[in-house]
């Protein structure tokens, strides 16, 4: 701005000329913010390519309707509960408002199935306030609310998914099921009681504030159960104090639902092999997509003292995620590790995270499909032992008991 103007804006003259007005935003290009959403999706997401959903037909009913969205807000919100048909909690729209669901499987304590209909909880979060209110596998969700599972379900999908599959009702139930990421939740069941219980966010900020991991010694074994740590630098300082000493491991990994980075991951197998060891393997889609060139890297995991002997059980559940994924199968991959739980959480790929500038969104996606050593996807990984519901209750623990059994059992019993 010319001298005389800027002092005009410090003592300004009567405002005719107008000289100091900021210039008016442009208006909200709902097409160009439409373009570049689906372009950043196209390019890098690793995912795009499925058997078990029609992307394509979702991608246009979307972008008919974001072309006309109104402004930045209600863009985000539709672009938002599209990314539900796609079953994969790494993929999402933010900035999240207070009327988001709340965040799977970091910010929630219940994880349900679709029955024929039916909305049943398949797995209850060890130390939540569903657990602490009696909550079990088997129970029927009918309500959220005040409200049918269902219509809440289809809100959530806001129309753009009009033959849902199993696992997109089962997915979107239990996001809400866990409730929006402010407030409290009324859950109504099939036997016509009511529960109310606090947000699972608060259970996410409480185990944040934890320890990196608990120990335990059982007969002479160690137990060590991370608390959501896996992103923690001290956490690797933590478990090599912990570990040592120890002649036979369990690691529970079944409270790692936000994952973490490879080097804690790297650092805690390095305690099980004597020489480098293949633990991930990495596809970076988007490379090949450009330039027609694969990208493909497979990671490995280097010997670190003390080397610890002895059988080596690893746990895993709902509430492991991303890089807890992955440290479950390079356990078992590198270090000979025998695991038992139940499915995980199925946090698709490595996370990488885009700022679109046309609608002031940001999209979190899995920029890189990852695997086992052996090609097998990550999202695919079924555990040694296998149980239906895989968390601790007041009544016990099946899969940790089964995991202690199995360790301290002779080398030559069957794996």
């Amino acid at each position: 701005m010319p001298l005389l103007a800027l002092l005009a804006c410090v003592h300004p003259a009567p405002p005719a000329t107008g000289a100091c007005e900021e210039p008016a935003p442009a208006p909200f290009d709902a097409q160009a913010a439409w373009d570049e959403l689906e372009e950043t999706l196209r390019e890098v997401y690793a995912y795009l390519e499925r058997d078990d959903l029609d992307v394509e037909g979702l991608l246009a009913r979307t972008g008919e309707r974001a072309v006309v969205a109104p402004d930045p807000p209600a863009f985000r919100a539709l672009a938002h509960h599209a990314t539900f048909a796609f079953t994969d909690p790494h993929l999402l729209v933010g900035p999240l408002t207070d009327d988001d669901p709340n965040v799977w499987p970091t910010s929630g304590d219940l994880a349900l199935t679709w029955d024929e209909g039916h909305f049943v909880v398949v797995d209850v979060r060890t130390d939540s306030a569903a657990a602490a209110a009696g909550i079990r596998p088997g129970a029927e969700l009918v309500s959220v609310d005040g409200e049918s599972v269902r219509s809440r379900v289809e809100a959530l999908w806001d129309g753009l998914v009009p033959e849902p599959s199993p696992a997109q009702w089962a997915y979107a139930a239990t996001a809400v099921a866990n409730g929006r990421r402010v407030g409290s939740r009324e859950l109504g069941w099939a036997d016509g009681s009511t529960t109310t219980l606090a947000n699972p966010r608060d259970l996410a900020r409480a185990v944040s504030e934890r320890p990196p991991l608990d120990k335990r010694v059982v007969d002479g074994i160690c137990v060590l159960r991370f608390q959501n740590s896996l992103g923690r630098d001290e956490t690797i300082g933590a478990f090599d104090e912990a570990v040592a000493g120890c002649d036979g491991v369990v690691i529970d990994l079944r409270n790692t639902p936000s994952g973490g980075n490879t080097d804690v991951a790297r650092a805690i197998i390095g305690h099980f092999v004597d020489e480098p060891r293949p633990y991930q393997v990495h596809e970076i889609p988007a490379v090949e997509r450009e330039t027609t060139v694969p990208r493909h890297f497979v990671e490995y995991a280097m010997p670190r003292a003390p080397r610890i002997p002895g059988r080596l059980a690893v746990l895993g559940g709902r509430w492991t995620g991303s890089m807890g994924e992955g440290l479950v199968i390079g356990l078992q991959a590198a270090a000979g590790a025998r695991t038992f739980g139940t499915g995980l959480a199925d946090l698709l790929g490595a996370l990488h995270s885009f700022e679109l500038e046309r609608s002031g969104a940001v999209i979190e996606l899995g920029g890189e499909a990852l695997f086992r050593v052996d090609g097998l996807p990550r999202e695919d990984f079924v555990p040694d032992v296998m149980f239906e519901a895989g968390e601790a209750t007041t009544e016990g623990d099946p899969v940790a008991d089964a995991a202690l059994a199995w360790v301290r059992s002779p080398p030559s019993a069957p794996r």
